[in-house]
């Protein structure tokens, strides 16, 4: 089979197969046959008209990312002989805990785990990662560079890059070293008026030691801002620690199913905590402030992302695919996904600060007060 025939069978086989899984109706079915049309016939003018030599293998990756990838960017279309590479890969901490999103058609930091090689070099939320150990990250897919960085990792490897931040118009090289390093579940902090944990992770053990960080007595803040990378099977058991009975949290598909999680009636805490949420808590995050909320705990802050799909490996043949088959409830039965954890007392937050934090002071106010949600004149004079 010659590359271009090769090019087009995957590329074809890849948008039958989403045909087969995503698509509902028959008008929907008509666009995408359409667009089936379009992309045959910009394979065929890109590899007849092109100005140079065609390299078949880049542009199938980028066809295959394109597609994928506009889905969730976690997606992605992989080779048979990687899938298990894949899974392992997403079932673990990301490689130097360093998450990846898209910017500008090219990777880009989406979050570093605290204490990872990613943290420790200093990269910037949204940096735009040029340079992958010398190879450019424009139009590659994401799993390709993550594989790349997990090879690097197992390997005891750096990794080079080379970063940009278009705002800043500032250029540099960063090393990613290959020093050990384990994600930190949470941190305590400890206020006269209760004790707050900072959830920063939810590694396959998490549970435990969050926990451990509980009080004996006394309410608790949950600090769920910064949570965006976890194990969802986990985060349910972590939020049924404090549930003591009923629906935990669902998912639902259309082809996938649904699955539902309930407590199991064993809980740790007398009262529900506070939990506080923010643009930045997604997937985990926003799963576990739902089952929260869903079972009585005031959420306060501001919005959350709005992704949190339930993704799986789907095959057909020689294709395989990992992709969203899934969306995971808020209470309402309104998917996250898109809309968010929309939290019961807004709070504007102008600029981030060391010096302060609103969200936080708010949630400490409700504590001293003695109730869910205090008279405007007893924070006047908490204040």
């Amino acid at each position: 089979m010659s590359a271009r025939k090769l090019l087009l069978t995957v590329s074809l086989a890849v948008v039958m197969l989403f045909a087969g899984v995503l698509l509902a109706s028959r008008n929907t079915q008509d666009v995408l046959f359409r667009a089936l049309g379009n992309l045959a016939e910009v394979v065929h003018l890109v590899e007849s008209e092109y100005v140079d030599e065609l390299n078949q293998e880049a542009l199938a990756m980028a066809l295959d990312s394109g597609l994928v990838e506009g889905l969730d960017r976690s997606a992605a279309v992989l080779p048979a002989d990687q899938v298990g590479d894949y899974l392992e890969l997403i079932e673990s901490p990301p490689p130097f805990g360093l998450g990846l999103t898209s910017r500008l058609g090219s990777a880009a930091v989406q979050f570093t785990l605290t204490g990872s090689p990613a943290d420790t070099s200093g990269l910037d939320l949204w940096e735009v990662i040029e340079l992958v150990d010398g190879v450019n990250s424009r139009g590659r897919p994401l799993w390709q560079i993550r594989l790349q960085l997990k090879e690097a990792l197992n390997l005891g490897l750096p990794v080079a890059l080379t970063v940009f931040d278009r705002e800043v118009d500032d250029r540099r090289e960063v090393v990613l070293e290959p020093t050990e390093w384990t994600p930190r579940a949470a941190t305590a902090e400890l206020h006269d008026e209760g004790t707050v944990i900072h959830i920063e992770a939810i590694p396959a053990d998490a549970t435990k030691s969050i926990v451990e960080l509980l009080p004996e007595e006394g309410r608790v803040i949950l600090d769920l801002r910064e949570l965006r990378w976890g194990v969802e099977e986990e985060t349910i058991t972590l939020a049924d620690s404090f549930i003591g009975e009923g629906m935990i949290g669902e998912w639902k598909g259309r082809r996938a199913g649904s699955r539902a999680y309930t407590a199991t009636a064993d809980v740790l805490a007398s009262e529900p905590p506070i939990v506080l949420v923010g643009p930045l808590t997604q997937g985990v995050g926003e799963i576990l402030a739902a089952a929260l909320q869903r079972h009585g705990a005031l959420v306060i802050g501001q919005k959350t992302r709005g992704h949190a799909p339930f993704m799986s490996l789907v095959r057909d043949g020689d294709i395989a695919v990992w992709m969203p088959v899934g969306q995971w409830l808020r209470a309402d039965k309104e998917p996250i996904e898109e809309n968010g954890i929309v939290p019961d007392e807004e709070i504007e937050v102008a600029e981030a600060s060391d010096e302060q934090d609103p969200v936080l002071d708010r949630a400490l106010r409700i504590l001293a007060s003695g109730t869910e949600v205090p008279e405007v004149e007893e924070l006047e004079e908490a204040a």
